[in-house]
């Protein structure tokens, strides 16, 4: 063991200063990339995702450095597999695909980190994209795992591509309501919360349907992101208050039972 060391410690050496200057390049360039966007104002849009490829990056070109510290040439390794090599790159189809597409996706911002996404039929927030998946976290906390491949072909629908985005709520009223009154009530209660948004955008009500026990009405409304909740609940209360006060009726399903002596 001692001679081992003894003939190798020259390789040995440069290895760990190797492996030890290929960690603090990469801290000290992750710290540099945050400090120069918090100059200019602006904030990392995803950590994880740009912290992991450059990792990567980093790691690979010390793979090169080691390999060559140590004297090893893959060429004759490489020209050794034969079948071997084909059987391997048939089995690597499917990661070095999702590979790629992770890189697509990444590059063209189809994904980002935080961003609020139905990708192929599930919705959630992303977590990170990674060499062949992308985490998507559910709204009831699981955690999923997509393919980068099907994310890049798949449909990616954006919840929130601006700061804000319009929502739907339906209203149903009596048969005996007058409709007009319901519209400048319906249109007096948006007008009057404070979490919907007014500017530079169009809030407004349509007729829906006459329906079974009411005649429905859909409410559309624009809200942000940070109040989403706040304000659908909000304008919900607000029409029920300012119906309540005017005597307008919203129905509910009633059964008549007959009882037979």
């Amino acid at each position: 063991m001692k001679e081992w060391l003894l003939i190798y410690w020259d390789e040995i050496l440069f290895s760990v200063i190797t492996i030890i200057i290929a960690w603090i390049f990469y801290k000290y360039l992750s710290k540099l990339i945050q400090k120069s966007l918090k100059v200019l104002g602006k904030d990392l849009k995803a950590p994880k995702t740009v912290n992991f490829f450059m990792g990567l990056v980093i790691s690979i070109f010390a793979i090169l450095v080691l390999l060559n510290i140590w004297n090893v040439d893959l060429m004759p390794y490489i020209a050794g597999l034969g079948i071997s090599g084909i059987v391997v790159g048939l089995a690597l189809q499917e990661p070095l695909a999702n590979f790629i597409s992770g890189i697509l996706v990444m590059t063209t911002r189809k994904l980002f980190e935080g961003e609020v996404v139905d990708v192929n039929g599930i919705s959630g927030i992303v977590d990170e994209i990674k060499i062949n998946h992308s985490y998507l976290r559910t709204f009831d906390g699981k955690l999923v795992l997509l393919p980068n491949k099907s994310v890049w072909s798949g449909t990616v629908t954006k919840f929130w591509p601006g700061p804000v985005r319009r929502v739907k709520m339906d209203v149903g009223v009596s048969y005996n309501s007058d409709l007009e009154t319901v519209l400048k009530l319906l249109q007096r209660a948006i007008d009057e919360e404070p979490l919907v948004v007014k500017d530079g955008v169009s809030n407004f009500i349509a007729f829906k349907q006459f329906g079974s026990s009411s005649i429905d009405f859909t409410v559309y409304f624009w809200v942000e992101r940070s109040t989403y909740f706040d304000a659908v609940n909000a304008l919900a209360v607000r029409i029920k208050k300012i119906f309540d006060d005017e005597g307008v009726e919203i129905p509910f399903t009633q059964i008549d039972v007959h009882m037979k002596n």
